[in-house]
């Protein structure tokens, strides 16, 4: 899973509540969102500084194919990569850290056109997919909203969404509040909200 924002740790739950047998990585941009994907289930996580093909395949046994100017791509790879930033950039790490025939679902919005060589799509067959607003499940047997799952599990207590709201603000302190969630290094910031 690319992407340790508020959308990436309630994933890694829901993850874990439907496969709780898979393997699951997380790529962050901190150290402290890296922690807490582990706390939220991730088994394995590297950050946005690592080199990111050598750490996927150390941890699928694959290896980096190195081509022509400087195009890099995984031999081996993930099974499933859940790409929750949407940015050209994590886009293009997506498509090549999936094996062959696996799956790329692309969760995170970037509202501009992209850039991007598909190659993989075409050469190792791997699947992009879309992702977005909900659907009508079957989950254990019974045909549901995801939204109506989403709330059930939350009122379970089996997704946790507390460690999410990082800050609270009185509405005279927009300044600091904007700050921190811009700043979410210094402020470790996921969710800034206003208190009314």
């Amino acid at each position: 899973m690319l992407g340790c924002g508020a959308i990436g740790f309630l994933l890694i739950q829901t993850l874990r509540l439907v496969q709780p047998d898979c393997t699951l990585t997380a790529l962050a941009e901190f150290e402290w969102q890296a922690e807490l994907a582990r706390q939220f289930g991730a088994d394995h996580t590297f950050l946005v500084s690592d080199n990111g093909f050598a750490q996927a395949a150390a941890l699928t046994g694959g290896r980096v194919y190195e081509g022509r100017f400087g195009n890099r791509m995984l031999m081996g790879g993930f099974d499933l990569v859940f790409d929750v930033v949407g940015i050209p950039a994590t886009l293009q790490n997506a498509l090549r850290w999936t094996r062959a025939n696996g799956t790329v679902v692309l969760v995170g919005v970037h509202l501009h056109r992209m850039t991007l060589d598909l190659t993989p799509v075409w050469y190792q067959e791997v699947n992009l997919l879309g992702a977005v607003g909900h659907d009508i499940v079957e989950w254990q047997g019974e045909a549901v909203s995801t939204f109506d799952l989403a709330l059930r599990w939350l009122a379970q207590g089996r997704i946790h969404t507390a460690p999410l709201l990082t800050h609270r603000f009185p509405l005279a302190d927009y300044r600091a509040a904007f700050a921190a969630a811009v700043d979410k290094c210094r402020a470790r910031s996921i969710k800034v909200a206003f208190e009314m």
